[in-house]
């Protein structure tokens, strides 16, 4: 919602670059004052490689997206679709092995979003917009996958920063050629930038590979279902916009489909247990 605002002011990946900056820039200040080890060698090049799908493409993409006119709703209904790929994807190469009630569960996650977001979604208008979106979910699901493999000796906070530098290189390069790089200070869009930077660009990664060493990539991924939902609920006494009746149709089933996504059997084996059991791709013994 507040990207969408923001992309009014300012040239989409112009607010990625700077929002990537001052989030690389805190990051780094945190991990110093926490004394965390930072990554290096193999270590570091594969937190890096990370970085670019997770950081660079994802928001870049999106971003991009809602610049071309799509339709924010439309863009969250994409991006939110993210649990249900990852899933498959860990799935298929076997990385997490899912039961029936977790993939019923998923399916009512998805089901939720879209019940959410149905009275707002529009026909994307372009087929460029429409790429921009699918290369957004792309980079979400490929950097949380690869996350999820990533076992690291470095800090959390060190290894949020290696990536979210590495994502501003990229985005340095790329930002000049889509236009200007340039900010808008009018104080409305200096509030929604700062938050951007700060809550999401700062918190977001932190809670994200917390989620994801707790819950795999499936599970923390599966928190995105009931995000339209809350965020309905949330404009209710912020925004002074009135909740309809599908939001909370929505909530229900997505929060009903992220109970079952996060239900594990007798059987079940925690991802972080099985990922210390394959050996290779991503994967680096903290032992």
């Amino acid at each position: 919602m507040v990207g969408a605002l923001v992309t009014r002011e300012v040239a989409p990946l112009a607010i990625v670059l700077w929002r990537f900056v001052v989030g690389a820039v805190v990051l780094a200040a945190l991990a110093w004052w926490r004394r965390e080890s930072w990554p290096r060698g193999r270590e570091l090049l594969r937190t890096a490689a990370i970085g670019i799908p997770l950081f660079s493409v994802q928001f870049g993409a999106l971003y991009t997206a809602l610049a071309d006119g799509m339709p924010a709703a439309t863009t969250a209904l994409i991006a939110c679709s993210s649990p249900l790929w990852v899933a498959a994807v860990a799935a298929v190469v076997r990385w997490e092995r899912l039961s029936a009630l977790n993939w019923l569960g998923i399916g009512l996650g998805a089901t939720g979003v879209a019940v959410t977001l149905a009275d707002r979604l529009g026909r994307p208008p372009s087929l460029a917009a429409l790429v921009w979106a699918l290369l957004g979910l792309t980079g979400l699901v490929a950097g949380t996958v690869m996350q999820s493999r990533l076992r690291s000796t470095a800090g959390p906070t060190s290894t949020a920063t290696v990536e979210v530098a590495v994502g501003t290189l990229v985005l340095a390069c790329w930002a000049p050629l889509a236009g200007t790089v340039g900010m808008s200070l009018q104080p409305g869009t200096v509030g929604e930038f700062v938050w951007l930077a700060l809550v999401t660009g700062v918190g977001g990664p932190l809670i994200l590979f917390a989620l994801i060493r707790r819950r795999g990539a499936t599970g923390a991924s599966s928190l995105l279902f009931v995000v339209p939902a809350v965020t309905a609920l949330a404009s209710w006494p912020i925004l002074h916009s009135p909740i309809g009746p599908l939001a909370v149709v929505g909530l229900l089933i997505a929060g009903t489909g992220l109970a079952l996504v996060r239900h594990r059997g007798p059987g079940a084996v925690h991802p972080i247990e099985r990922a210390c059991a394959c050996p290779g791709g991503l994967v680096a013994s903290s032992e």
